[in-house]
């Protein structure tokens, strides 16, 4: 007989001490966002599937929960991811002609496992931009990304920046297979030359040649714009990519002068839907990028409205887990009384924000994630707040 308390392989209740962190970060990067004028949506949980699909290709068709809505007959998919959610509400519901500043908070699924993260289940969070294709909506995007990381006081951080332009400029009249263009992508990802060579051996010398100068196109952004410049063809496509890069850095640097930049032309994860700018932001400890963003500016032309956009994510679980920030819980200890000053007492406290939790007489082996550093007590015939 299966137990009933068991859950689904990676998926797994979020505790009380846990819970507490999450949805303090959540409401503070909320906040951060509302700060610079972006609006909360809060799309459905589940859509028609072929919504979902729009952006993501086959991978994100074998990474949904699939299931038969009963008043319709349609095939119903549960979300692995909120973008495009985003770019239907702004196309459709919304229906804006200027800039649209959008955030969301929301869970979503997927199938199986990312590479990196642990679970299924994952407390996605992020903004987009839409109607402006100028770079100053890509430093907001990237500003905003490190306010939010800054507030949940995750150390260093570092950038990693790519431009999904440079690939798709190599990969322009060739004739490859979706399936191994997914190949050509993990093997520029783990710099695999040999996997390289074999995708490519019907290239030209040429095309192969620069495609092969990406695997060495990585480290210190300003160092490798450089190296970029000589290694790359002198083609507008190119020169527009690495300008791009070039500026993009110049300004993060004058305004974040703290963060690290780096870039690696061979780090593509996501270029299939990415336009322009890409960029992951990392974090010691934490194996796989914190947060991920970039340029994506044809996510709405499924929906009929191809608008500019960009934006960046992240999911509040792992952002909790690389917090820095001190969540000790402070208390007030009260005894349980019906007297009514007593009573009132506890009630002005609680408006002012305190926590307080009146102990029953059988309560002192329980356990809490608050720490009661202070109690109240009856003090010539007044309830008054003490130390303990």
């Amino acid at each position: 007989m299966t137990n009933r308390w068991l859950l689904p392989e990676n998926i797994s209740d979020v505790l009380p001490s846990e819970a507490f962190k999450v949805e303090y970060l959540r409401g503070t990067l909320l906040g951060v966002f509302k700060s610079y004028g972006y609006q909360l949506t809060i799309p459905p949980m589940l859509e028609y599937l072929e919504s979902l699909l729009t952006a993501g290709g086959s991978d994100m068709n074998l990474q949904i929960f699939k299931l038969i809505d009963q008043l319709s007959g349609r095939t119903l998919g549960l979300r692995t991811d909120m973008t495009t959610q985003i770019a239907r509400i702004d196309a459709h519901i919304l229906n804006q002609t200027g800039v649209s500043r959008l955030c969301y908070a929301g869970t979503t699924l997927q199938t199986k496992v990312v590479p990196g993260i642990f679970s299924r289940e994952q407390l996605q969070i992020g903004v987009e931009i839409y109607g402006h294709s100028g770079i100053e909506a890509d430093i907001e995007i990237l500003s905003l990304m490190l306010d939010a990381l800054n507030c949940a006081n995750v150390g260093t951080i570092t950038l990693d920046l790519s431009h999904a332009g440079i690939l798709k400029a190599i990969l322009e009249n060739v004739e490859m297979s979706a399936e191994d263009v997914q190949s050509l992508h993990v093997a520029l990802q783990a710099k695999n030359k040999k996997l390289l060579t074999n995708l490519c051996a019907n290239w030209s010398e040429e095309k192969f040649k620069t495609l092969h100068s990406l695997l060495d196109l990585s480290g210190e952004a300003f160092s490798v714009i450089a190296r970029a410049r000589e290694a790359l063809p002198n083609t507008s496509i190119f020169n527009e990519a690495i300008n791009a890069l070039e500026q993009f850095c110049q300004i993060i640097h004058l305004i974040r002068p703290q963060t690290q930049l780096n870039i690696d032309l061979a780090d593509l994860d996501g270029f299939q839907y990415h336009t322009g700018l890409m960029c992951a932001a990392y974090v010691d400890n934490y194996p796989v990028a914190i947060a991920r963003g970039g340029r994506y500016d044809q996510v709405g032309s499924a929906f009929g409205r191809d608008r500019a956009a960009t934006g960046f994510s992240l999911d509040l679980f792992a952002l909790s887990n690389v917090s820095k920030l001190d969540f000790a819980l402070k208390a007030i200890s009260a005894p349980w009384d019906n007297r009514q000053d007593l009573r009132d007492a506890i009630s002005e406290l609680r408006k002012s924000g305190e926590v307080v939790i009146q102990h029953f007489s059988d309560e002192s082996h329980s356990q809490s994630i608050y720490e009661f550093d202070r109690k109240l007590i009856l003090e010539e015939n007044q309830w008054k707040v003490v130390s303990v």
